[in-house]
């Protein structure tokens, strides 16, 4: 889920053109040693850096290169004002005290241990080989298939880790003097009953079952398999400490990155408090229930009003919209697609396409339409009609809507609370900003 949206009323949306115009003209030339500061947000900053990092985590870093200036500039700048609201609301949480929470320090522990889980078990698995004489016979079994081959060699790897993921676990186990008490899962279990101890290793039924969830116990397995997981999380974990494995670094880009996410579920929970304030918001706001009409339109559009007059009047004579829009059409989708523009929601289009959608009726041709991307001829093939829905129909609707109107006003709250100083809008020295 996206925990930051765009927000169209706040300053972090007004300095976009000013940026994507300054990043075009080359204001910035950053690279992944770059720490030139391009905003500072309160007692934080976002370098050049840290916006190449986004370019390069986002999902259109493959195509980055290939796009236009134009489209690299928007980019980047919708990355940096989002560096900045992340910024913002980590500051915020900050001030709340939420980095220092029960909750937000549980989860950035589990995250630890499980960076460190994750790189012993892979260094584990790497150092794993097949010998020479089981090459061999693999081989010979795949009786020359590549693909074979690389199946039955990854199925003997896989196998093998499973064998001696088993057989570290029983020696870390020996080794700090582990003790399981599964008889202790029963009726009557509280979150203080130890089921597994061992030489500073300690795990009660509450570290691995989340009480508030499981009012009573559930199905004893269930509590063992969570067992045997926190067991061999920490084991592990621990001897990769030991063994001097860092993930301080993975650990802080969480911390930074968990933050303003917890301080947006915790402003959710305020903001939307319970079921009866959806459905008074609900009330006030009706038009949240309203579903618009959807039309299956149909489109020709020409480059000048006699050749669309011209066109129109071969339509009325008999021939099909859509195998002329096949053939004429100045718009690529609709010629593609002989004119068929799909379903369509009302409201969606260019106002003049409205308009005259409005008036149409189910199959007849509109009169020519000009708009700036040309002449247009329209039909609506079919439509499905609006109507209005329940409550619990658009339940989720409301609850986003609540959220949004709430979010726009926080968010402006904080833009002037924590001073944002935009570096990369200021003039340049000895030249023209």
């Amino acid at each position: 889920m996206n925990r930051f949206p765009f927000y169209p009323n706040s300053l972090l949306h007004r300095v976009s053109l000013a940026l994507g115009a300054l990043l075009l003209a080359g204001s910035l030339h950053a690279n992944a040693g770059n720490q030139q500061s391009l905003v500072t947000i309160g007692r934080l900053q976002v370098t050049a850096a840290d916006l190449e990092q986004a370019v390069a985590s986002s999902p259109f870093a493959t195509q980055f290169a290939a796009m236009d200036e134009d489209d690299q500039a928007s980019l980047r700048g919708d990355l940096l004002k989002r560096l900045v609201l992340s910024r913002l609301l980590r500051i915020e949480a900050e001030a709340q005290g939420l980095d220092r929470s029960p909750e937000f320090l549980e989860e950035v522990e589990n995250f630890r241990l499980g960076m460190l889980y994750r790189h012993y078990m892979d260094k584990l698995r790497e150092r794993l080989r097949v010998p020479d004489d089981e090459l061999l016979r693999l081989r010979k079994e795949s009786n020359g298939n590549s693909d074979v081959f690389t199946a039955l060699k990854s199925a003997y790897i896989s196998d093998r880790y499973r064998q001696v993921r088993l057989l570290t676990l029983q020696k870390l186990r020996d080794e700090r003097h582990v003790v399981l008490h599964e008889d202790r899962i029963k009726p009557g279990i509280t979150p203080d009953t130890v089921l597994m101890e061992g030489d500073g290793l300690r795990i009660t039924y509450g570290d691995v079952i989340e009480v508030a969830e499981y009012p009573k116990l559930p199905n004893p397995e269930y509590v063992k398999e969570q067992l045997y997981k926190r067991g061999e999380l920490l084991l592990i974990a621990d001897v990769a400490q030991k063994e001097g494995v860092d993930v301080s670094e993975r650990v802080e880009a969480f911390r930074n990155e968990r933050l303003p996410a917890l301080l947006i579920e915790h402003k959710e929970k305020e903001w939307v408090p319970d079921e009866a304030a959806m459905r008074a918001y609900f009330e006030a706001h009706p038009e949240l229930g309203h579903v618009v009409e959807r039309r299956h339109v149909g489109q020709l559009v020409t480059s000048s009003y006699a050749q669309a007059k011209a066109l129109r009047r071969r339509i009325e004579q008999g021939e099909s919209l859509f195998k002329l829009a096949g053939e004429y059409s100045i718009d690529p989708y609709g010629r593609s697609h002989n004119g068929d523009m799909g379903w369509v929601r009302q409201g969606s289009g260019m106002p003049q396409i409205e308009a005259a959608l409005a008036r149409l009726k189910d199959g007849e041709v509109s009169p020519i339409v000009k708009t700036p991307k040309g002449y247009h001829l329209l039909t609506i093939v079919e439509r499905r009609l609006g109507r209005m829905r329940p409550f619990e129909g658009v339940r989720d609707k409301v609850r986003q809507a609540m959220i949004s109107e709430k979010m726009k006003a926080f968010i402006g709250e904080l833009e002037q609370k924590y001073q944002i100083v935009w570096h990369v809008l200021k003039k340049p020295e000895g030249g023209e900003s």
